[in-house]
């Protein structure tokens, strides 16, 4: 074999000299871009801190307790309420009542017939067109069935009443039509929200229409669940509950776990919070229908005072637990709301209620978890691994199965990655996240909507550049804005309840509601909460049949009136909010 020749040599060496370069141009570009990266970021995190964020970790985290002063030092308190682990204890002591769907009760017997067709004996005559026929209808189906209250959100119980279904006397309408209505159009007639919850049961799973004959049906709801069997389902629980309450008399709350990692900080079991939570609220649901608000009050007393230990007092707060405030709060609300509604309180729990309801601020845990996240991002991201970041991204969109070429691919694209571009990245979703905290302002309990707007115009500007900068920003950044809306929303919701408290011991005792809301200070308030948006008085005035409108000017800003919108953002919020 012959040498190679001179002129291969020289090939082979300006190759490997052009390599070389290449090498050392790309080592360079790495190192500029990471110098680059970190000067930004050090200079973004100054900026920040003088600010009032404070990067340090170790600061945030909580200091220990003494045992016997740590709610979760009670063992079950560490075992039912913290971590995403597998089903707790307490969680299995909860109903299961997935049987009720598979039960139905017939609640009408509907004849149909022409104009001039003579009705079945024992039928009420209905007109299609006529304007008050629907409304007759659900009368004839309510007087059937008897007293209900609709449940708490929640797929295991569909709604209560004081009947068994044995019990039920069905409505006997015979409905007079020039044409045949469809099964749609008669569901349409025949609307089974006064019964159920419309987001806890599809509308193929309610009101059902069997045929019985030429021109006749069963209609028929699935099973609702007696209010008494309900809390003899629970009763079980009382023990449980019982030492929830004994927790609650330790001053503090100090979760076990490994604080020193921020990926690894402790969190509440949020799936527990709502399943009792859920459990709670319908217990007093039952209470109401059986004429005992006076066993209805320690229930959601229990509900109120959990809330503090589990999710508020715990440091370093997070959104999705601020979120979870949220929601129990306004489940909370609601039910006291759905009290107020049927006259079941009376004066001595009113009041309690209303103590309870001035001590809701929802705003304040809000705000800190918009400034615990942008820390946790500081602090968190300049250590991620190329995995940890894949699995950043994709959390945000379809994932990709592991081992799978779009996988491999991803995960070589982010290991490729010049360092400095997560610095970069990071740089932008701190910078932005001023604005979303200046949205909160828990001091004079209001939030901006201008400013959420404001934030998440700025934030779209920035996902929509395609820049190496900004990539990242959808997986980094939460929806601050929704968080806002429903945090608004749920604030709101209890100022209102709180009012209505008032409202309702003013009637308690003059037999009316007052001509304006002046008329409940100070005997019946100390002081009008403001709205949450815009910082205004809620809007106020006596309505007839014994009822009043109370409402907030809502996300829009603007007074429309009492007209509730078709979403979160648009119309007047208005009190009580149903489904």
């Amino acid at each position: 074999m012959n040498p190679p020749s001179k002129k291969t040599w020289r090939i082979l060496r300006n190759t490997l000299l052009g390599l070389a370069l290449c090498a050392t141009l790309i080592a360079l570009y790495y190192t500029e871009e990471l110098w680059r990266g970190k000067r930004a970021w050090e200079t973004c995190r100054r900026t920040m801190e003088a600010q009032g964020l404070n990067f340090n970790w170790a600061d945030h985290i909580p200091a220990p307790v003494p045992a016997n002063e740590n709610f979760f030092a009670v063992p079950e308190m560490q075992h039912w309420f913290v971590g995403r682990g597998p089903t707790t204890e307490l969680e299995k002591k909860l109903p299961d009542a997935t049987h009720w769907w598979s039960t139905r009760m017939v609640v009408a017997e509907l004849a149909i017939g022409r104009p001039d067709a003579t009705a079945p004996n024992g039928y009420v005559t209905l007109q299609w067109d006529a304007p008050s026929a629907r409304g007759e209808a659900a009368r004839l189906l309510t007087n059937a069935v008897g007293p209900t209250a609709t449940a708490p959100q929640s797929p295991m119980i569909i709604g209560f009443m004081t009947r068994r279904p044995e019990e039920i006397r069905p409505a006997r309408i015979f409905l007079q039509c020039e044409t045949a209505p469809t099964e749609k159009d008669l569901k349409e007639f025949l609307p089974d929200t006064i019964f159920v919850n419309p987001h806890q049961i599809p509308q193929k799973e309610a009101l059902n229409f069997e045929p019985a004959g030429s021109g006749s049906y069963h209609v028929s709801l699935p099973a609702l669940e007696t209010g008494n069997d309900y809390l003899a389902l629970t009763q079980p629980l009382d023990s449980s509950f019982a030492l929830i309450r004994q927790a609650l008399a330790r001053p503090s709350a100090r979760m076990d776990g490994q604080y020193a990692i921020p990926a690894e900080t402790p969190i509440p079991n949020f799936r527990t919070v709502r399943s009792v939570a859920q459990t709670l609220t319908a217990r007093a649901q039952c209470h109401f229908l059986l004429g005992q608000p006076e066993e209805a009050l320690p229930d959601l007393t229990l509900l109120h005072d959990m809330c503090h230990p589990i999710m508020e007092q715990n440091q370093p707060m997070t959104l999705v637990g601020a979120m979870i405030n949220v929601a129990v709060a306004g489940l909370y609300a609601d039910t006291i709301a759905d009290g107020i509604q049927t006259h079941a309180w009376r004066e001595p729990q009113l009041a309690t209620l209303e103590e309870q309801l001035k001590q809701i601020k929802l705003l304040v845990p809000l705000k800190e978890s918009f400034k615990m996240e942008t820390v946790f991002l500081g602090t968190v991201l300049p250590n991620t691994s190329s995995k940890q970041l894949l699995d950043l991204v994709h959390a945000q969109s379809e994932r990709q199965p592991a081992g799978s070429w779009e996988h491999r691919k991803d995960l070589l694209l982010t290991q490729m990655m010049p360092r400095g571009w997560i610095y970069q990245n990071l740089v932008v979703a701190v910078n932005l996240r001023p604005i979303a905290i200046a949205a909160v302002d828990p001091t004079n309990e209001l939030i901006f909507p201008d400013k959420c707007a404001d934030f998440a115009q700025r934030t779209e500007a920035l996902v929509s550049r395609g820049s190496p900068y900004t990539f990242l920003e959808n997986a980094m950044t939460p929806n601050f804005s929704k968080a806002c809306q429903s945090a608004a929303r749920n604030q709101t919701r209890v100022k209102q309840t709180l009012i209505a408290c008032a409202l309702e011991r003013y009637r308690l005792a003059h037999g009316q509601y007052p001509e304006t809301l002046d008329a409940l200070i100070p005997q019946y308030i100390g002081t009008l909460p403001n709205d949450v948006i815009g910082g205004a008085p809620f809007h106020y005035r006596p309505a007839a049949h014994d009822t009043f409108l109370l409402y907030s000017v809502g996300w829009n800003a603007r007074d429309d009136g009492g007209v509730r919108g078709q979403s979160v953002t648009d119309g007047d919020w208005v009190w009580p909010y149903g489904p």
